[in-house]
């Protein structure tokens, strides 16, 4: 069985390479970094688009002469785009690949930034926000899959934090440097400044974000009698660290490397004969299962839901800070440095500590890693409840402004740390499966 190298020297991989250097698993560690750190710094800019204009909505609507609700509407439509298009993304993936799904979602919100900068009013504003949703899904949900594709299990913890941290970064900062935007400059100024760094996301994710899709060959595990695939069940009990286990890995020798130009190709084929309707339903069957969809269930109020009430509280705030507290567009952005406070904490906490503590806890399971590990860091969703609750009812009752910055930066805490965790237990239980459940 193949281990990894220096202080993870100890640790058995899984799962276990192929001895193909097309295999992500195999990359060199400099192209997995940038990479991941690629689709994270994209991430960020998607986590921006969605609340940034939050802090400016009393502000447009004088502006616009209509009332808050319409701009909200208007520039809110962003969510039903991210909605409608999710399930459509995880399957042109799971036919196209990974990559040409990353590039047109990337040069979608670019060109989409554009458009909306341009608008002349509330219909142009609100038909390239539903776009700019269609360019979002792919970073929202199909960053987790790349991270089972190209990293072993012990390094998928702290990446999962890595990419919350990321797009709660750009929840929490976008509102805040929009406001200083729309306040001084004008509305439009935010979104031509949002395309810069869209512009050079796009060329980052072209140089730099390769194929992640590999479809594997089979592989024969030989202990004793036991045969086992490499696509046997996610949920057993594997082994990540212990002595030599005497196993042989058959593998058919791969091709030979492949040159960096070649990778660069937009167009990489199709993956699977499964048509794209198939593909498309196929999240359904899981929810026929008790047992996956409790999980599933599970997940969406751990992740699913808290993304959907962080991106919604800098809509919120637009109208509870103007009218219970007569803050300015300025002062309501940053409200949002109390969410900045809670990621990096949550980020200092627990980036290091859930791979380190997966690892650990395998030593005390006698050497043999079990998924539900992760578990004990989705606890911290407790108090993200109390950050929420205190947030609803605290600004409701006219409670001090701190007090409703301290709640945001408590339910901005759990995300990062509840959030990445289940993530990660998902990968980690469903595999290849998980692209179709997220």
């Amino acid at each position: 069985l193949k281990r990894g190298t220096g202080r993870h020297a100890h640790v058995i991989l899984v799962p276990q390479p192929s001895d193909d250097p097309r295999d992500p698993l195999n990359w060199p560690r400099w192209k997995k970094e940038a990479c991941f750190w690629t689709l994270a710094f994209t991430a960020s800019l998607d986590g921006a688009l969605s609340p940034m204009v939050g802090p400016g909505y009393v502000l447009l609507a004088k502006q616009f002469g209509v009332s808050v609700d319409t701009i909200a509407s208007g520039f809110g439509s962003i969510l039903l785009g991210l909605g409608c298009f999710m399930l459509a993304q995880n399957a042109l993936a799971a036919k196209f690949g990974h990559r040409i799904v990353y590039l047109c979602s990337v040069f979608l919100m670019f060109v989409s930034c554009v458009w909306c900068a341009v608008s002349p009013g509330i219909p142009s504003i609100q038909a390239s926000r539903v776009f700019q949703g269609f360019g979002m899904s792919a970073l929202q949900s199909l960053v987790a899959s790349t991270i089972e594709q190209t990293f072993f299990v012990h390094e998928r913890g702290s990446r999962s934090v890595a990419w919350s941290f990321s797009i709660m970064a750009g929840i929490t900062l976008g509102p805040l440097l929009y406001s200083y935007v729309v306040q001084n400059m004008s509305w439009q100024m935010g979104f031509w400044f949002v395309t810069i760094p869209l512009g050079i996301a796009v060329v980052l994710v072209f140089f730099f974000v390769p194929e992640t899709t590999y479809i594997r060959e089979t592989q024969e595990v030989l202990a004793g009698h036991n045969h086992k695939s490499e696509g046997s069940a996610a949920h057993e009990k594997r082994s990540i660290e212990g002595g030599d286990s005497g196993s042989e890995i058959l593998d058919r020798p791969g091709p030979p490397d492949v040159t960096y130009l070649s990778q660069l190709r937009i167009w990489n084929g199709v993956f699977t004969d499964v048509s794209l309707l198939k593909l498309f339903l196929r999240p359904l069957p899981f929810l026929l299962s008790p047992v996956v969809s409790i999980l599933l269930w599970f997940i969406f109020s751990v992740h699913g839901m808290q993304t959907v009430w962080l991106s919604l509280m800098p809509i919120c705030s637009s109208t509870i800070f103007t009218i219970e507290y007569n803050f300015t567009a300025s002062q309501i952005g940053l409200t949002n440095l109390g969410g900045l406070v809670g990621i990096v904490l949550a980020t200092i906490i627990s980036g290091p500590l859930t791979d380190w503590g997966t690892v650990w806890l395998a030593k005390r399971n006698k050497g043999i890693y079990e998924p539900e590990f992760r578990i004990f860091f989705i606890s911290a969703m407790l108090l993200g409840v109390f950050g929420y609750a205190g947030w609803a009812v605290g600004t409701t009752n006219n409670m001090p402004w701190i007090g409703a910055v301290a709640c945001i930066a408590m339910a901005n805490f759990s995300m990062i740390m509840s959030g990445s965790a289940a993530v990660t237990y998902l990968l980690d239980t469903h595999g290849p499966n998980a692209l179709h459940v997220l």
